[in-house]
């Protein structure tokens, strides 16, 4: 009798350490596994509902990345026709405006130095600024000299370094 206990019990072991303790671990991971992807998916449909969100604020920046796929020499002609197309609509005077040779960067960014002379009024001036920071080229007023062209008139020679930026 004492055998036939001993034998289920060790039966009951058995089936215990063979079938449950097994099951019970696939089941707690799949429990985990769930509880993973749950959250990945609660995280998603987040993202989708901010979707529209997301893309208005890309929209703001994607013409930063407009001169992504070109070479150095395209990349500073863009940069000088945008300041060109922004001092003429501001009515500032361009004398001289010379790219660097060589341009700074990093594993994101290019930035190219543009040395500009120029005359105009404050107000025109003003207006150029405002347009190069809005523009949809990003740039950087690095210098600033401003000189008056004569003792008592309203126009100043201006000498500014400008950056464009362009992403890689």
């Amino acid at each position: 009798m004492l055998g036939y206990a001993i034998g289920g019990l060790f039966l009951i072991w058995l089936i215990v350490k063979a079938i449950i303790i097994p099951f019970q671990q696939k089941l707690s991971g799949l429990n985990n596994e769930v509880t993973l992807q749950e959250a990945r998916l609660k995280k998603g449909v987040s993202l989708i509902e901010k979707k529209d969100g997301i893309e208005k604020e890309y929209g703001k920046y994607a013409s930063y990345f407009s001169m992504q796929d070109l070479s150095d020499e395209e990349a500073v002609a863009n940069f000088l026709k945008e300041v060109e197309k922004i001092s003429r609509d501001a009515g500032l005077t361009i004398l001289d405006m010379k790219p660097q040779k060589e341009s700074k960067g990093d594993k994101f960014s290019k930035q190219y130095q543009i040395n500009i002379k120029a005359e105009a009024n404050m107000q025109k001036l003003v207006t150029f600024l405002y347009a190069l920071h809005n523009s949809s080229v990003l740039f950087s007023v690095e210098k600033l000299v401003l000189v008056p062209k004569a003792e008592d008139s309203p126009d100043l020679n201006i000498t500014m370094s400008v950056v464009g930026v362009s992403f890689v």
